[in-house]
This record gives C-alpha cells, sequence and structure tokens, in this order.
C-alpha cells in the first residue's frame, strides 16, 4: 500500500510539473461577458478554418493537446477551459448547459474567430449544440466525441432513486466519489493505468460545487436534446467510442440534416487520448468534410 501510494504521489508531482510548464509556455488569458467571465485557452496554428476543442466533465484543455499539436499543422486551433474547470473562472452561480453555451460564443466573437468547427467531449457535446443554435454565422460545424449515444429520456423510479443516491454521496465527498464514477463507469479493460490516475486525479481536485451543479444541469438538459438536434444548421458528426453503444435509430429520426459516426473500438470514455492516433484521422477526415 505504501509503494502504491508514492508511486501514485510521484505521478501527480511529474504530471503537475509538466503541465504547469506547457502552461507557462503557451498559456493565455481572456475576459469575456463584461467582465464576468476569465477563460484560459491555449492557441496554436494559422488556418482558414479554426478548430475550438472543448473539453468535458471535471478535466481541462489540456486533454486536447495531442490534437492541438497535430491540427495546428493545417489549422486555427485553440483549446478552452471551461469556467469552474482548469483555470478559468466565472462570477455566477449558474453552471448550464445554456450558460457554458454562451460563455463559448462570447469567446468566439472577441477572439473575431471565423469558419469554426466545435469539438465537444462528453457534457461539452451538449455544449457545442447549444452554442450551435444560437445562429452564429461563424460555426460552420459540430463535431460530438462520446455522446449523444442514447435518447431514452424515461428515467424509472428506481433509476431516480439511483440518481438521487449518487448526488447525495457526490455532495458529501466529492473528492473520493467522482473519481469512483469514473472508474466504474467511464474506463474500457485496455485504458491503460496512466490515463486512468490522470483522469481520477482531475475529477477529484475538480471543485466540488461546480462539479455538483454542471453535472445536474446536464441531467436537466439531456430531454431537449431531441427537439435541439432537429432545429441545428448542420450534420452531426460523432466520434464515439464502442464502450456503450450509440443508439443509431434516433440519430436518423432527429438528425434533419443527417449525422455521420465514426466508432473507435476498444476505448474508454476518452478516445483522444486512449487512440489518439486513430482519433486525429477520423477527426481530421470529418474537418475535410465539414471545410469541402
Amino acid at each position: 500500500m505504501l509503494v502504491a501510494t508514492l508511486r501514485q504521489q510521484t505521478y501527480e508531482i511529474k504530471f503537475t510539473n509538466y503541465i504547469e510548464i506547457y502552461i507557462i509556455m503557451t498559456g493565455k488569458k481572456i475576459k469575456i461577458r463584461n467582465n464576468q467571465v476569465e477563460i484560459y485557452y491555449n492557441q496554436q496554428g494559422e488556418g482558414n478554418v479554426s478548430l475550438l476543442f472543448i473539453h468535458g466533465w471535471c478535466i481541462n484543455s489540456s486533454y486536447w493537446d495531442n490534437q492541438m499539436a497535430y491540427f495546428a499543422k493545417a489549422n486555427t486551433v485553440y483549446a478552452i477551459d471551461l469556467p469552474g474547470f482548469g483555470k478559468s473562472s466565472a462570477t455566477r452561480e449558474n453552471w448550464s448547459i445554456e450558460e457554458y453555451a454562451n460563455d463559448v460564443n462570447a469567446f468566439i466573437e472577441i477572439l473575431d474567430l471565423k469558419n469554426v468547427i466545435l469539438i465537444g467531449h462528453s457534457m461539452s457535446g451538449y455544449i457545442a449544440l447549444q452554442a450551435s443554435l444560437s445562429n452564429n454565422s461563424r460555426i460552420s460545424g459540430l463535431v460530438g466525441v462520446d455522446n449523444f449515444k442514447s435518447f431514452n429520456n424515461s428515467v424509472t423510479s428506481e433509476q431516480m432513486k439511483e440518481r438521487e443516491s449518487f448526488f447525495h454521496l457526490l455532495k458529501n465527498d466529492f473528492k473520493n466519489t467522482a473519481p469512483t464514477y469514473a472508474e466504474n463507469m467511464l474506463f474500457h479493460t485496455n485504458t491503460s493505468t496512466e490515463i486512468k490516475e490522470r483522469i481520477k486525479n482531475d475529477f477529484s481536485l475538480a471543485n466540488p460545487k461546480i462539479g455538483c451543479d454542471s453535472l445536474y444541469q446536464m441531467l436537466q438538459f439531456i430531454p431537449t436534446v431531441t427537439h435541439k438536434l432537429e432545429n441545428i444548421q448542420y450534420k452531426l458528426h460523432l466520434i464515439n467510442s464502442n464502450s456503450t453503444p450509440t443508439n443509431e435509430t434516433d440519430l436518423k429520426k432527429y438528425c434533419e440534416k443527417g449525422y455521420n459516426l465514426d466508432i473507435i473500438n476498444s476505448t474508454g470514455h476518452f478516445p483522444m487520448n486512449e487512440k489518439s492516433s486513430e482519433f486525429n484521422e477520423r477527426l481530421n477526415n470529418i474537418i475535410k468534410n465539414i471545410s469541402n
């Protein structure tokens, strides 16, 4: 037990030092929405297409580092920390999908981005969807990463009890409950120990109130997704893992502009990290498809 603990501490220190060095070299901050929101972001490359990478729940923009380096060769690429996560902040109590979408659109406007393709992982697929419904002419495409898999909005009484029990645990002991949730629900048997420990560590360090509130707000948003998909003006592009099935019957039913589904096998919820080379190839094809 002691050896395992020491190994974990060493890993965390090395990881933290690496990220801090990377941030000093490339990180920027900008205030938006009447200076009420401060966004930390990375920017690389130059190109006619702007790729905006948005991370999932309780992680940060560094999860896109591999994609930033790969796609900066031909595009202008951005990766942001959502307010309340990473190094971004906001003076508010509302952590809804709609508010996050407003942050994304404000970021696009203040930096005068054009030909923007939104790439949202997990919870941020919903944020990107909501942002794309703003009639923002700067947005040209939408890519979800391991999301929009199920459209069954009905919740049984038993499922509701399980959800309430989970939130009770999360609110009372976020530091331990969030990593346990990741361990039980988000990994594949092939997910490396290094990636698992990174994710669980970041989950444990997230702001408990913002973590709980944003997850609750996401669950409130999900029942509206089918209606919103019917109204977006773009084909929905998805890169999903096969760890849980994607309901294509409902994608066909609700995506009025069509959809494209790429499946990456044998990964958990983080295909961009678990199989980054394959993920980048799939995403590169999607970007070409949207841009042509």
